[in-house]
């Protein structure tokens, strides 16, 4: 797939792209002499073991080994494929990519998606200006409590009855009218009369984290209309299950939020924040998907659930936790409020005021002590019977989660419930945990070659110390090509740094061996790195010349030596005895 875009403006994506940025967008970094350091996002990491290298603009886990750079972020922290990375950083930088000419599938994809935001953007001005003229819309905004600043701030609109009003009122043209149709965002009917699926209702624009509009949610504002809300069809810039209504406004007045608050509906984000609770968000509606929750945790380390107090609310804060397992951590933690019988966010606030809607997030309940009050219900602990049904029910979610400390914990927790008392397990653990630790440190042999390409491979500029490689050509020595093609490419391009050589090679054959020297230990200062890779130079080149000085004194033995071969000879020594710099 890489290959359908120029790898020029790869390189000049990564050369604009600095990824202690990128990085601290979604994660806290903390500086650690030249380099940053965090608790690896990538496993459970008790102590801070991910480093980002400035200077490489590469990263590197210690623990797990995960490493790469900006685009290699990108896609296993936001979990997009390499196109869609490269789409990410080009918004970003607000550049156009430049697909090649044969990629002719990938640039219309790309276009359309570029035109399908266009085309949102447009069609949402028109709805925030159509709600200026709707006294209609107006009323039922004031009805709920929304003031002016929120109607703007959350761009709010409104569509008309009919599309044919609304199109004279704006003088839309046809053209626009068109791609509208082509597009999906308005239809015709069986009849060939063009409508707006959304007509009659307010408009809640869905922003992505760039801020553009990927979609719509629609709120009737009369009985008449149903259903009460509705959400635009999936595109190919809007999948329900992967946004997050309210997350652009949030980041606009918060870089890094302490926490989130997930709720239902696009009134409760709106009211909420009106009140000054500037950190809520809604995944549309109750249903929670594993994407959610990974997005969620890019941007925070703390996500609190409010869903409405009805059997709907309580019945999806539950399948929100088991979802939610696998990606809790010594880092990650969710909570629950648990809000009264037929109430929501949006009645709640009007009627208590923030200081005690407050109480309820400071009050609210943790993952663990949510999980034993829900999974304990209609338990009769005085019943073998029961407490065996318990066990079975809770040990599969428990072992979901990845933190072997809070896994161990709840397990503890279980384990008294049931009547177990096995602290003798956490030591067991502990124990383990070691050991596995000390299995896992190997070392690859350091052989000079290895060294010589992991220098390069990790600072790129000592290319400029090879001015010829015209003596290591056709020789037959393990890695040496290698050496050379990387060689030829940091002098071909000289500015390149660890990041951009590794995604230069990104589908090669040796990408592998590049990604493994990228990240070794070879043990030398920084002080000495550029006379130890001249120092190897020299070396290689010498075993160069004492393996051919060894053939021409065998074949003097055997045949005698021709005088151009003696001439060889004499020069072989001289240079070896004198130890000559390689250029």
């Amino acid at each position: 797939m890489s290959g359908t875009i120029p790898k020029y403006f790869i390189n000049e994506l990564l050369f604009r792209t600095n990824i202690v940025e990128l990085i601290e967008t979604r994660i806290k970094l903390k500086k650690n002499g030249k380099n940053y350091q965090t608790h690896c996002p990538f496993h459970n990491d008790k102590t801070p073991s991910f480093t980002v290298n400035y200077e490489k603009q590469f990263y590197y886990c210690f623990g797990c080994n995960a490493h790469g750079n900006a685009i290699d972020f990108l896609i296993n922290y936001d979990n997009l494929n390499f196109v869609e990375s490269i789409e990410e950083l080009a918004a970003i930088h607000s550049i156009e990519i430049p697909f090649n000419k044969k990629s002719i599938t990938e640039k219309n994809y790309y276009l359309k998606k570029q035109k399908l935001y266009s085309l949102m953007n447009e069609i949402s001005k028109l709805y925030q200006k159509n709600i200026i003229f709707t006294d209609s819309a107006k009323k039922y905004l004031i009805k709920r409590g929304i003031n002016k600043n929120m109607i703007d701030f959350f761009c709010i609109g409104f569509s008309s009855n009919k599309w044919n009003l609304f199109s004279k009122k704006f003088n839309i043209k046809k053209d626009f009218e068109k791609d509208l149709l082509y597009y999906k965002i308005i239809s015709t009917n069986k009849n060939g009369y063009v409508y707006d699926p959304f007509q009659g209702r307010i408009i809640f624009p869905i922003h992505d984290q760039h801020g553009r509009i990927t979609s719509f949610g629609g709120r009737s504002i009369t009985n008449n209309i149903l259903p009460k809300y509705l959400n635009s069809h999936e595109t190919d810039i809007f999948h329900k299950g992967k946004q997050i209504y309210g997350l652009y406004q949030v980041k606009k007045k918060h870089s890094k939020p302490k926490h989130l608050l997930v709720v239902e509906g696009y009134i409760d984000v709106i009211m909420l924040t009106q009140y000054n609770i500037e950190y809520v968000v809604s995944s549309l509606g109750t249903s929670i998907t594993k994407e959610h929750i990974q997005m969620l945790f890019r941007h925070t380390n703390t996500v609190i659930y409010c869903y409405d107090g009805d059997d709907a609310g309580r019945n999806a804060s539950w399948r929100t936790l088991k979802i939610a397992l696998p990606y809790i951590s010594d880092e990650k933690s969710i909570k629950f409020i648990m809000l009264p019988k037929n109430e929501d966010p949006d009645t709640i606030i009007k009627k208590e005021g923030k200081k005690k809607f407050q109480l309820r997030i400071d009050n609210a309940l943790t993952m663990s002590k949510f999980f034993f009050k829900n999974i304990l219900k209609n338990v009769d602990l005085s019943s073998n019977d029961d407490k065996f049904h318990l066990s079975v029910r809770a040990l599969p979610l428990i072992n979901c989660i990845s933190s072997d400390t809070i896994r161990i914990y709840l397990r503890q927790i279980l384990a008294r419930i049931i009547g177990i008392l096995d602290d003798y397990q956490f030591e067991k653990f502990l124990y383990e945990k070691e050991r596995k630790n000390k299995n896992l440190q190997f070392q690859i042999k350091h052989t000079p070659m290895r060294i010589l390409i992991s220098l390069l491979i990790q600072n790129p500029n000592l290319a400029k110390l090879v001015s010829s490689t015209k003596k290591f050509e056709n020789e037959k020595i393990k890695g040496l090509p290698i050496f050379l093609e990387i060689l030829k490419t940091c002098s071909d391009n000289p500015n390149f740094n660890t990041g951009q050589l590794l995604e230069f090679y990104r589908n090669s054959k040796i990408i592998n061996i590049l990604k493994i020297l990228s990240k070794w230990d070879h043990m030398i200062i920084k002080e000495k790195i550029r006379n130890m890779f001249v120092d190897l130079l020299k070396n290689t080149y010498s075993k160069i010349l004492e393996k051919r000085q060894e053939k021409l004194i065998a074949k003097e033995r055997v045949k005698g030596l021709t005088i151009d071969e003696k001439k060889e000879i004499w020069s072989i020594n001289k240079k070896l005895s004198k130890k000559n710099n390689f250029n």
